[in-house]
């Protein structure tokens, strides 16, 4: 009887131990796998109406759409892009918070601001574009040419958006092309301030992208004379390459979208697939056609290898340069 006794006791015991094992294990579906669980971030270290900006507002609604969650943006500008930078590097949750760039990302470090490239997982890529070279709309300069012949007899001011970011190496490789020298003047905010600057005399030329640049071009305040492109832009028939006016220049800018180091393939995935639809949707086919910008897009896989490519082709041009000056 005792023994029979000792039994009975035991399995509610066992029933117990499995039942604690079973709700242990997450069930399919669960908010422990579930990716997005709540809204994500859109780190912008640009201004708002600059070219990364555009783009990245045109992406949202698609994004939400594919994510199932609010994808809520932010500008953050200040310490020239370094503040963005370190919101996704200590971000605590990889893909809980997004980011877009350009080769400014890897340029940073090169123009003295502290950031951890390596900390960085590229997302998608969503943008093949270039370098467009303005005047001001009332300046004497007709054609690219003459711009370069008075830079050639004294020294002028040209707009970037920080030393070693995109916009000054674009300035930088120009003026090596053309045998001539700038003051540059720096403009952290990126494309908008530039182009304010610009706009108002302040500088004699800056080099953005087509997008930014184009609703000032089309009131005049602004006149583009040349693209840094292999071929002519769409949006911009009048204006000749670079290559075509004589200057042996081009500057391809590509546009990806980032996330913290550390992300799973499956949140990574789900990333790159949202991006992809952000692109097929209204807004951001809307941009592309009134642009003149160049959609490219490469799934998180892809643009991961070219990322890693994009890093050495820095390294060596860089070299190639020397030290840029201020």
């Amino acid at each position: 009887m005792k023994r029979l006794a000792m039994k009975r006791t035991s399995v509610p015991v066992v029933l117990l131990m499995l039942m604690f094992v079973f709700l242990m294990i997450p069930a399919e579906g669960s908010s422990a796998e579930k990716y997005p669980s709540g809204n994500i971030t859109f780190v912008n270290p640009n201004a708002a109406g600059g070219g990364n900006d555009l783009i990245m507002r045109a992406l949202i609604p698609g994004m939400e759409k594919s994510l199932g969650v609010n994808v809520i943006p932010e500008n953050k500008p200040a310490g020239r892009g370094a503040i963005a930078a370190d919101d996704i590097t200590n971000a605590k949750v990889p893909g809980s918070k997004v980011y877009i760039n350009s080769q400014t990302l890897l340029l940073m470090p090169y123009g003295g601001i502290k950031v951890d490239v390596e900390k960085f997982q590229p997302v998608a890529q969503v943008v093949e574009d270039t370098g467009v070279f303005l005047v001001n709309g009332s300046a004497p300069f007709k054609t690219v040419n003459e711009f370069v012949a008075a830079a050639k007899t004294k020294k002028l001011k040209i707009a970037h958006n920080g030393v070693g970011a995109l916009w000054h190496l674009a300035a930088v490789m120009f003026a090596k092309a053309a045998g001539i020298d700038f003051q540059y003047i720096a403009y952290p905010g990126g494309g908008t301030p530039m182009l304010t600057a610009l706009a108002a005399g302040e500088v004699d030329a800056a080099i953005v992208n087509p997008a930014e640049s184009q609703g000032l071009s089309q009131s005049g305040k602004i006149r583009a004379l040349a693209v840094m492109s292999d071929s002519k832009v769409p949006s911009l028939p009048d204006a000749p390459t670079c290559l075509e006016a004589g200057i042996k220049v081009t500057y391809p800018v590509w546009r990806g979208i980032f996330t913290t180091k550390g992300a799973s393939d499956a949140v990574l995935s789900t990333l790159d697939k949202a991006v992809k639809q952000g692109m097929e949707g209204e807004q951001f086919q809307t941009l592309m056609k009134t642009s003149g910008i160049t959609a490219r897009f490469r799934d998180h896989v892809e643009f991961t290898k070219f990322f890693e490519e994009q890093k050495k082709v820095t390294a060596d041009v860089m070299k190639e340069i020397g030290p840029v000056k201020k």
